[in-house]
């Protein structure tokens, strides 16, 4: 398992700090943060540090806490990782043992740190999957009800309670992966987190207080209107062969 990620857990190690780590907002786990490349920009209040890797699954973000999490003292986790687990046959008890444990060493290193814990997300390539998740989510959101330090953002809720159609925007061409509808999403869910948590604090957290919720909302019409751009790109591009080929 280790193994698996060494290459890019070091490089995660490697990489440069941001230049300000005062009240860091750690954001660990899978491939949904791993991908989220502008992350920074959609939390311009707060100091970001995204050690997103691979598709790990909660038991490697387990592997690698003593590397990419305690020695960056962390002033909030948000963790997002659980479907991949799911998806190799983990089970929901599992996958909340696997949990616990996170939850204890987090303790263990890092005292009464706030974390988050980002509720399984449904893909459409893992539909199939769908009454597991939601068990999951379930069962997890009520085993958390009861731990003061960590909190539960129920993503799986907010993708996919609307119903198919909707639920399959905010997914690229793979089915599996996000794409900018998605991130819209999340990126809302996670600053109305980041909001409650710093006003429980005292503001300890946001170490920009002018930043505003609409340099948010900016921030994901941006994003939708380069991803339009680069989708219209491609589009274009496939079709000159194909009119060359006709001619």
């Amino acid at each position: 398992m280790a193994n698996w990620f060494e290459d890019e857990v070091r490089e995660l190690e490697r990489r440069p700090l941001p230049e300000d780590t005062r009240n860091l907002v750690l954001f660990y786990g899978s491939s949904s943060f791993t991908l989220w490349e502008d992350m920074p920009r959609w939390f311009p209040g707060y100091n970001i540090l995204n050690r997103g890797f691979g598709g790990s699954t909660l038991a490697d973000c387990l592997e690698f806490f003593d590397r990419l999490v305690v020695p960056v003292s962390p002033k909030a986790i948000l963790l997002y990782a659980g479907d991949n687990d799911l998806d190799q046959g983990v089970g929901p008890e599992e996958l909340i043992r696997y949990l616990r444990t996170f939850i204890a060493r987090k303790r263990q290193a890092l005292g009464d740190t706030p974390m988050a814990y980002l509720s399984v997300k449904l893909s459409v390539a893992r539909l199939h999957l769908m009454h597991k998740f939601a068990y999951t989510n379930y069962a997890v959101e009520r085993f958390l009800a009861d731990q003061e330090d960590v909190d539960f953002i129920n993503i799986f809720r907010r993708m996919s309670g609307r119903g198919i159609a909707p639920f399959r925007r905010y997914y690229t061409h793979d089915d599996l992966h996000m794409n900018a509808h998605g991130y819209c999403l999340w990126g809302a869910a996670i600053n109305d987190y980041l909001t409650d948590l710093d006003r429980r604090l005292g503001g300890g957290l946001k170490v920009r207080p002018e930043a505003e919720e609409s340099a948010r909302r900016a921030v994901c019409e941006t994003s939708l209107a380069e991803a339009r751009a680069r989708a219209e790109a491609a589009r274009q591009a496939e079709a000159v062969p194909k009119a060359a080929a006709a001619e």
